[in-house]
């Protein structure tokens, strides 16, 4: 049986129409290519001397890792049921302090939070797109880019700026998208014992470190082009949107091209599994988070939000299936 998800393939880069991804993203802007966005996080913020840095309570293991490199002080600040941080836990940032905000799946935050960044700008606000493929004006004056969370390479951590950047003073990594290239070879997904295993040890490996972007990611980025993979991405998610809008996290069909499709169900390591029974690979964000009592609504998103394969690599007859299979996991749910 074909399978859906999982480990994105190594793409070609044999013809590039339209800008490059490389090129998309950077936009003639300030760049530093790092092997990982948590080791170029750490990189930003010695240089930028930050006090303390502020992070949202739902998010990635690896974010924090970044974050307090170097003995930094982290504060959290909460998200509400829909990912909109909420405000009122931000009234004690400071000039000299950092804020990560999150571009979810690829969606901005919404305009209070955009004018709060706006109007502190004593404050390094960093934009963490690491889901975000094309998210819109920029709202953060840093940009944080992680390519293999988008597209089948191995590492990458990508700072875009307006400013001056660190530089990584290490060699390029030395990954080699061993698990990416495997998957590539499998399109159908019918033997992930050729490079799930290698996936998750390429994960693991990932450190803080001062080594720059791989030659390999590099080339991929710059030889991928973005609008393919953005109108892919997005007409995916609209007909995931019209089909499952009663359980989306968001019910409006989505103006950004998502790196998933987001929905919110009771109980999500019942729902992976049932999916994955029926050859859908889901994933589910994060298990790890600070303080139940005190962020109860990331908690319960963690229980509860899966987010559904909507890349480039699908189409219609992909999404239909994906669909079906959902409703199939609901009613034997009940």
């Amino acid at each position: 049986m074909r399978t859906i998800g999982s480990v994105l393939p190594l793409p070609s880069t044999d013809e590039v129409a339209g800008p490059s991804l490389w090129d998309f993203w950077t936009a003639g802007a300030t760049w530093a290519a790092y092997s990982s966005a948590r080791s170029a996080l750490a990189a930003l913020l010695a240089q930028r001397r930050a006090r303390r840095v502020w992070l949202p309570a739902y998010a990635c293991p690896a974010l924090m890792e970044g974050a307090v490199a170097g003995g930094r002080q982290a504060a959290w600040y909460a998200v509400d049921e829909r990912l909109e941080p909420r405000l009122e836990d931000l009234q004690s940032v400071r000039p000299g302090d950092a804020v990560v905000g999150i571009d979810y799946f690829g969606r901005p935050p919404g305009e209070d939070f955009q004018a709060l960044a706006r109007s502190q700008p004593d404050v390094l606000w960093i934009e963490d797109r690491a889901q975000a493929l094309a998210p819109g004006p920029a709202w953060g004056a840093v940009r944080l880019f992680s390519p293999r969370k988008l597209i089948g390479v191995g590492d990458g951590g990508l700072l875009v700026a307006e400013t001056e950047l660190p530089q990584p003073s290490a060699p390029p990594s030395r990954t080699e998208a061993g698990a990416q290239a495997a998957r590539a070879h499998d399109l159908e997904g019918l033997a992930p014992q050729t490079w799930f295993p290698a996936f998750q040890a390429q994960e693991a490996a990932f450190a803080v470190d001062a080594a720059a972007m791989s030659a390999r990611t590099t080339k991929v980025l710059r030889g991928c082009a973005a609008q393919p993979l953005i109108d892919a991405r997005r007409r995916n998610a609209g007909f995931l949107a019209a089909a499952l809008a009663d359980i989306a996290l968001w019910p409006e069909p989505p103006a950004w091209p998502p790196l998933a499709f987001p929905i919110l169900v009771p109980d999500a390591a019942a729902f992976v599994q049932g999916m994955a029974a029926r050859g859908v690979f889901c994933a589910r964000h994060w298990a790890d988070l600070p303080s139940p009592a005190r962020f109860a609504q990331a908690h319960d998103l963690s229980r509860r939000l899966v987010s559904l394969p909507c890349d480039h690599r699908y189409g219609e007859a992909d999404m239909a299936h994906i669909a079906r299979a959902v409703r199939e996991v609901q009613a034997g749910a009940r």
